[in-house]
Order: structure tokens, then sequence, then C-alpha cells
């Protein structure tokens, strides 16, 4: 199958996160090309490019608009190629009257994965005719609903990345990140307003009293916490890779994040689930279909009482990371990038057929 893909590549925001989970998976079998935005349009705070390499299959063939319902420039090759499926994703952040352009010149199926918040009001974005729409869940189908017919609306959740188990010494570990051997570590990581970190610095303070505490954050730019002797800030931007080595010499993974009015699915968790370190995150929308696969508190009372359940009771960690094992393995990109795969299949049979 011959697949195109415009959507943000090699950036940290969890549109990217998406479309590199199950375009890897999609180019182990299938004739991939993504077209990415050029990095001088994409310049929102959140895009923030990782400084690697584009892979060989990477274009950086379109313009990302400054504002939606704007226009911008597409590589002629997206449309003048033979591929049988077009897969979007973030289309607020695609040029939407240079695709209405283009499609009546695309004879490939065109498959938009739904990352929005919530409806758009720009009208011009419904003209688009999709194929199929993909969304995470039933609070995303119910949304579209009100746009969409339900025979175009499909449920594929978020991919996971694997599970990754590390045997051996965990002091020798954290020697290498230079994070104490004998040290309660708690770890956050992220460029979110300080204020979203307030729950955690109070929690460690807290536990300092009982325990002999670190909390390590992970800090690409904006403010930092004023210090403290339990406080550990570092300035990177780490790739997975490193951050799954600090998530497995840490204890508890503390997730920052405020309470929003739109739908959303927290892209780090569906990440990060997989190094088995257990979650804590407060009971807002991002983590609200999650169960028992990560812990979830309502106030700072009750974030104290079950972290120190994390800490002192091995059964009940055990149990959290049990769910989370098994989330994991039932939502791999690899099983995810196949359910994909299937509908692009069914589309395409169905138009076969009604061409007969």
């Amino acid at each position: 199958m011959k697949i195109a893909m415009m959507s943000r590549w090699n950036a940290t925001c969890g549109i990217s996160a998406h479309a590199e989970l199950v375009g890897r998976e999609w180019v182990k079998k299938h004739a991939l090309t993504v077209f990415a935005p050029t990095l001088e349009s994409a310049t929102d705070w959140h895009h923030n490019p990782i400084e690697r390499e584009d892979e060989e299959f990477v274009i950086r063939g379109y313009e990302q608009p400054e504002a939606i319902g704007k226009t911008g420039w597409i590589d002629e090759r997206l449309w003048k190629e033979d591929y049988d499926v077009l897969v979007l994703q973030g289309l607020e952040l695609l040029p939407i009257p240079t695709l209405l352009d283009i499609f009546p010149k695309m004879e490939a199926k065109k498959v938009l994965v739904w990352h929005e918040g919530r409806l758009p009001v720009y009208e011009d974005f419904y003209k688009l005719n999709f194929d199929a729409i993909v969304c995470f869940d039933t609070r995303y189908k119910n949304a579209l609903r009100r746009k969409y017919p339900d025979e175009k609306i499909h449920i594929i959740p978020f991919p996971c990345r694997p599970v990754v188990k590390v045997e051996g010494d965990k002091k020798g570990a954290r020697d290498e990140l230079a994070i104490p051997g004998d040290k309660t570590v708690l770890f956050s990581f992220g460029k979110q307003p300080l204020f979203e970190y307030e729950d955690y610095l109070w929690l460690a303070n807290e536990l300092k009293k009982k325990y002999d505490l670190k909390y390590l954050i992970l800090r690409s730019y904006g403010e930092i916490p004023p210090k403290s002797d339990f406080l550990d800030v570092r300035r990177c931007r780490p790739e997975y890779e490193e951050i799954c080595k600090y998530l497995h010499t840490s204890d508890i993974f503390l997730l920052p994040k405020r309470e929003t009015e739109s739908i959303v699915v927290s892209s780090t968790v569906c990440q990060c689930l997989g190094a088995l370190t257990p979650i804590v995150a407060p009971d807002v929308r991002h983590v609200e279909q999650m169960d028992k696969e990560i812990v979830k508190y309502k106030n700072r009372g009750d974030l104290k009482d079950k972290v120190i359940r994390l800490i002192e009771e091995e059964e009940f960690k055990k149990e959290v990371l049990k769910h989370a094992e098994q989330y994991v393995r039932k939502n791999s990109a690899g099983k995810i990038a196949e359910n994909f795969i299937s509908l692009f299949e069914d589309i395409l049979i169905l138009t076969k057929n009604k061409a007969f």
C-alpha cells in the first residue's frame, strides 16, 4: 500500500508523537511518504523540532499557516504521486484553503486523524471531503457526530510505545545519570507552566520529612522553582530514549497537567506507560479515559496518601504496573498501525465494489 501522510514530524508535540508511532510501523511493510511542515513555518510554541535528521521518507512539504483558514504552499508531489491513501493529522495546523483546491486532484482515499479538542468554528474546515475520520475515544466521536455521519467516524486509540523492562543494577543506572542511588526519586519533565508543578513541589516538601527524597525535574525552558535541598532541576530536552532511562531509574513519575475544557488525550502517558514506572496525575480531562493504569488524585491530601502507598505498599505498586502493562500491550503502536491499515483496506475495497 502506498501511503502519504501530512503531519508534524520530528517534534515534541502530541500530533507528532502519534504520527511517528504509527508511521514508523507503516514504513516496515508499506511505502510511506510523510509531508511535514517546513521548519521555518512551524514556529508556534509547542512545536519545538527535535535536533535530528529527518528520515529519507520525510519531505518538508508544506507551510504551516499562521492561523486556521490561511493558505500555504504544498509540495506538488502530494497530488502528482499515485498514493492509495492520504492521512492528515492536526487539520487546524494545515493550509485548509489550499487543501480545498488540491483534494479534487487526488484519487487517494482521504483519512483525517482528529486531534482537535473541540469543533472548530471555521466552516470551510468541514468542506473537506474525507472518506473516514479517526478519533481516539467516544468523547471525540460524540462531538464529531454534530458534523459528520456515524459511518465515517472510527475509534482507534492513541498508540503506546512498547513495554521496556530493564533488568540489572538500578544504582549503577542512577550513577550514569548522576542521580543519588539510595534516595526515593520522584520525577517530572515537560514545558508546562510552573504552576502545574505546585502540587508536586508541595508533596516533595511534605515527604522529605519522612523519606530520604529527591525530586528531579527536566525543563527545556521556562521558569524554574526556587532552590531546595530536595530539588534537582536540569535544563535539557532529551528524546524519548533518554526520558526512558530517567523513568527506569525513578520510583514515581509525577505528571504535571492542568484542567481544560477541551477533549484531550495525554500523549505523554501513552508514551511513558511502557517504561513501567508508576504514573501519578491529577484527575483532569487528559487522563479521564485512563483507569487503573495510572494513579489519579483529586486533591493534595489524596495525592500524598496515594504516593505514600506507592512507596510503601509493593502490592499496590505491582497492581498499578500490571494494568499499565496490559494497556500498553493492548494499544501498542504495532497493533494500532495495523488497525489503521485494516481501515484503509476496507475503504479501498468499498470504493472498488462501488465501481462495479
